[in-house]
């Protein structure tokens, strides 16, 4: 018997040109994700996207911010993760800074504000008093030319207020330097000294701007003067050496 010969149905080739165009757009999407990726890589490395901050301290726009910059410079290393509150938080640890405020512009641009401590007061050689009776021992020199506080740390809050009340008494005339120890001392900025002694220091120093009113004439007073104002009914008047 003759075999029954099944038919089989011939499987069709693939067009060259179809496979051509598979390989091409895939070559295409291959080269696309390169030129992304390198994209991607040249914005990374390029200076494009750093953060770029405007400072504001005291309500003035400023280009110098240097010891603040280096403050949070560790804070900005990463420019796609910046926390604006770990930047706020950093500035206010700075003895300098009363108060600071972060707030993002832009993407990367951001604006600092700084309020400083203001300076009534010098303390020792290294610190200050705001206006608000606030001591502040800053880790670099600021320039002033404020009266200078010789008293006790654990003092200050109420040397300060005491000062405060001594200028108000003396006023224009002003305190140059104050010291307390076991008792209260003005050097007025005519280079006259005051002894107020530890008690009745207001009445003591009213007295003496009224003798010193009649007394001022004098340019041996009024330049080198002593007044030891711990006595009773008056006063005791030395000079300063030549």
């Amino acid at each position: 018997m003759a075999k029954e010969r099944k038919n089989q149905v011939k499987k069709q080739k693939t067009p060259v040109t179809s496979v051509v165009r598979k390989l091409a757009r895939k070559l295409a999407y291959l080269v696309l994700a390169l030129a992304f990726i390198f994209v991607i890589y040249l914005v990374d490395r390029s200076k494009l996207l750093d953060p770029k901050i405007s400072w504001e301290i005291d309500g003035v726009l400023v280009t110098d911010a240097q010891r603040y910059e280096d403050l949070i410079k560790p804070l900005i290393d990463n420019k796609y993760r910046i926390n604006l509150n770990q930047i706020k938080m950093k500035l206010r640890e700075s003895q300098r800074v009363s108060n600071a405020e972060a707030k993002r512009i832009f993407w990367n641009q951001i604006k600092v504000s700084i309020q400083e401590h203001d300076i009534a007061m010098r303390w020792g050689s290294d610190g200050y008093i705001s206006s608000k009776g606030v001591l502040f021992k800053p880790d670099f020199t600021i320039r002033s030319e404020a009266p200078l506080g010789l008293f006790s740390e654990s003092n200050v809050t109420d040397a300060f207020f005491d000062f405060r009340q001594y200028q108000a008494i003396l006023d224009p005339v002003k305190i140059s330097i104050f010291e307390r120890t076991s008792i209260d001392e003005l050097t007025l900025e005519n280079n006259i000294k005051v002894i107020l002694g530890h008690q009745r220091q207001d009445e003591r120093l009213k007295i003496f701007v009224k003798s010193f009113e009649k007394l001022k004439k004098y340019k041996k007073i009024r330049t080198r003067g002593i007044f030891d104002m711990r006595y009773p009914n008056g006063f005791a008047l030395s000079y300063s050496p030549e």
